[in-house]
């Protein structure tokens, strides 16, 4: 399911929770399900907005624009980007 389409049902739920189900005793089941399934689609928007995120490390001239060439300060830089992106995944 698309992130977009995962807002559209969380919306069409959130009008259905605040169309005064709360003030409707026989609701009350449906308001508990509707607000379960918000809560839901919130999270599942949320993991599926963070997969999305794609990784982009420094290219060799990233590292070339930097005053120190030298070949410490570049394993340093692929040390530091290795390890960022063990984080980032």
């Amino acid at each position: 399911m698309s992130i977009e389409a995962m807002r559209q049902a969380r919306n069409a739920f959130v009008w259905n929770l605040n169309t005064d189900l709360d003030n409707i005793p026989a609701c009350d089941k449906w308001a508990k399900m509707l607000r379960k399934n918000i809560d839901a689609l919130d999270k599942a928007i949320a993991e599926s907005e963070k997969q999305q995120r794609t990784w982009v490390g420094l290219t060799d001239d990233d590292m070339k624009d930097h005053r120190t060439h030298n070949f410490d300060f570049i394993h340093g830089a692929r040390w530091a980007e290795a390890k960022l992106k063990e984080k980032n995944t």
